[in-house]
């Protein structure tokens, strides 16, 4: 969700708040800065995008409102060699700068930012209240800043070890004081990295974030203190005790600057290269890795996901059903940890996560394991927390992907999961070689083909003027095309912000048909195998007055038809999908939509 950043070094605020411009699609509804000072802590802080922070900075020293700060950066902003930085999605209390972070301890001595949630926060803030406290906001972080100033008595360390002691829930906090001039951090079940480079040492919820300054990263262990000051970093357990974590050469930053034009639309066109690079990243990585014993033993296949990861999942268990002997399951990974899903030793679960930090499917992870399953992430993130929580990892290779609205990783999680699958078909003896060989032939076109799709992208962008004014707009397939379905549905209803479900086409008439009107839109799926049964399922639709848009290699006398190319059964869900993300796209800029930052959203879901 939110993101935080953090720094000891030269140029701290105008690093920090480029570092939340990176961060930006965590969570965009408030953002600030804290920078330390001779003579205290400032926090600067502005509802909405980081833009606004960024004109508050200019304006406080234009303004002269802060002449007595040490100086200024060469792009106008006051500066420091200490700053912490946060990008609110909010969870609790409004968007109001009041709400936003960083949040001062009463007595000014502390600063703090905080991503995840203090489960326990009511019953400190009752704490505090009963004494005579006087809460400036409504979030559950701004107490954490009251437990620095109470349980500080001389050492700041132990301080910070005594507030990571008395928190419940999800956190990575990131703290400065006036009584030294170090950073310091706590961290569980939220993501935290911290950086080294030869001028600067830094703290940040993302890798690809960090990696623009240091040169060696360390992933953050659960139940940590981190002190950051300029002769290195320190770890330690709540307690108080050193510990050792490791540190690593990061790969080359990623591109987050903003582009011309749109992250989404940039992200569709780049999912032939990416598809290519999929395929080609996970032979060389070792392809699924496991021994070929426990493969013949499995019982079942779980995959478990959030959002688009899980509809991921979804087609992938309705490809894996036409090849697999044994039952594969998707499963919501919120539902899975709180319901009770059979779990032995012969179990295998895939759990997918673009970002490698959605929380739900971390927590889905970690029960699966104690009950002695064999987990697998299936992830874009490398060194993410979904990488340590499971036993073995495939990446996706889909690079950076910054809007929010998710495209290009499921394409590649699609080509990614399909691979895995096969690999267990073909150790349990239910693929052939010859069968193997086939789809991987085909699967080596699938770029070319896509590139065909996208070459014609008008055809989309002028059937997303019908579509834009549709009051609802339901989207239908059957078997391996319904979660192509739900996957459409899922885009649209992001970033349009229009009413949409999604169907397997028999179930209208048990109940949906009773919406179909005039102003509806339907978009039917079909790969052709069942193409009379959709036929049926358009006309239905179409008498009663709806609006239908066919996506299939054929065409529908009663439907706008987006033809596509003939592709074997199996893959047809990684090119079926591209023109439903491009129709979202385009019916979303046709409304006047931000189509990278939907309203209410974050890419990085860190919190259950």
């Amino acid at each position: 969700m939110c993101g935080i950043f953090g720094m000891i070094g030269a140029n701290a605020v105008a690093n920090t708040l480029q570092a939340l411009k990176y961060l930006e699609y965590r969570g965009y509804d408030s953002a600030g800065i804290a920078a330390k000072q001779a003579d205290g802590i400032r926090i600067y802080k502005s509802e909405g995008r980081i833009h606004n922070l960024e004109k508050l900075l200019k304006n406080s020293v234009e303004n002269n409102a802060d002449s007595s700060f040490s100086g200024t950066s060469g792009a106008g902003y006051v500066e420091s060699e200490i700053a912490i930085g946060h990008t609110r999605w909010a969870t609790h209390g409004a968007v109001t700068t009041a709400n936003a972070h960083p949040f001062y301890s009463p007595d000014g001595n502390f600063a703090v930012v905080h991503n995840g949630i203090i489960e326990n926060y009511l019953a400190l803030k009752k704490q505090f209240t009963s004494r005579g406290a006087v809460f400036t906001s409504e979030t559950d972080s701004e107490t954490v800043a009251y437990l620095l100033q109470n349980n500080y008595n001389g050492n700041t360390l132990q301080a910070v070890c005594a507030t990571a002691k008395s928190l419940v829930g999800a956190f990575a906090i990131a703290v400065t004081t006036t009584y030294d001039n170090s950073l310091y951090a706590i961290k569980n079940k939220s993501p935290l990295v911290i950086g080294v480079s030869d001028v600067g040492v830094y703290l940040c919820s993302d890798i690809r974030c960090v990696s623009h300054w240091a040169t060696k990263v360390a992933v953050t262990p659960d139940n940590t203190v981190v002190v950051v000051g300029k002769e290195g970093v320190r770890f330690y357990d709540f307690e108080g005790k050193p510990i050792t974590v490791r540190f690593f050469t990061t790969d080359a930053a990623e591109e987050m600057e903003q582009v011309d034009g749109d992250f989404m639309l940039k992200e569709i066109f780049e999912i032939p290269e990416k598809i290519r690079l999929t395929q080609e990243g996970y032979f060389k990585n070792g392809g699924f890795g496991v021994e070929p014993e426990r493969v013949r033993n499995i019982s079942r296949i779980y995959l478990i996901g959030c959002g688009t990861a899980y509809n991921s999942g979804l087609q992938i268990a309705a490809v894996a059903r036409k090849f697999l002997d044994v039952d594969v399951l998707p499963v919501i990974a919120s539902e899975f940890i709180y319901d009770n899903y059979p779990v032995d030793g012969n179990t295998l679960a895939f759990f997918i996560s673009q970002s490698g930090e959605t929380a739900d499917t971390i927590r889905a992870a970690e029960n699966f394991n104690s009950l002695g399953g064999y987990s697998y992430a299936v992830t874009n993130t490398k060194a993410s927390s979904l990488c340590f929580a499971c036993k073995k990892v495939a990446y996706i290779y889909a690079g950076g992907e910054f809007a929010v609205a998710s495209t290009k990783a499921y394409n590649c999680q699609l080509v990614t999961l399909l691979l895995l699958t096969l690999d267990v078909g073909r150790i349990r003896g239910t693929v052939s070689n010859e069968q193997y060989a086939s789809v991987l032939r085909a699967l080596t076109g699938i770029p070319s083909v896509i590139e065909e799709v996208l070459s014609h992208s008008y055809e989309i962008s002028r059937i997303a003027e019908t579509v834009k004014d549709s009051s609802a707009v339901f989207y239908i397939g059957r078997t391996t095309d319904y979660p192509t379905a739900c996957e459409g549905s899922l885009k649209l209803k992001e970033i349009s912000y229009i009413h949409s479900e999604a169907y397997p086409a028999g179930e209208l008439k048990h109940g949906t048909l009773a919406l179909m009107e005039e102003n509806v839109t339907v978009v039917a799926i079909t790969d052709g195998t069942l193409s009379d049964k959709m036929a049926s399922s358009i006309n239905e639709v179409a008498t009663r007055g709806a609006k239908v848009i066919s996506v299939s290699p054929q065409t529908f006398p009663n439907a706008l038809s987006v033809t596509l190319p003939k592709v074997n059964t199996l893959l047809y869900g990684i090119v079926s999908v591209v023109p439903l993300q491009l129709l979202a796209y385009y019916v979303a800029k046709r409304l006047g939509r931000d189509v990278d930052k939907p309203r209410n959203l974050a890419k990085s879901v860190t919190v259950e």
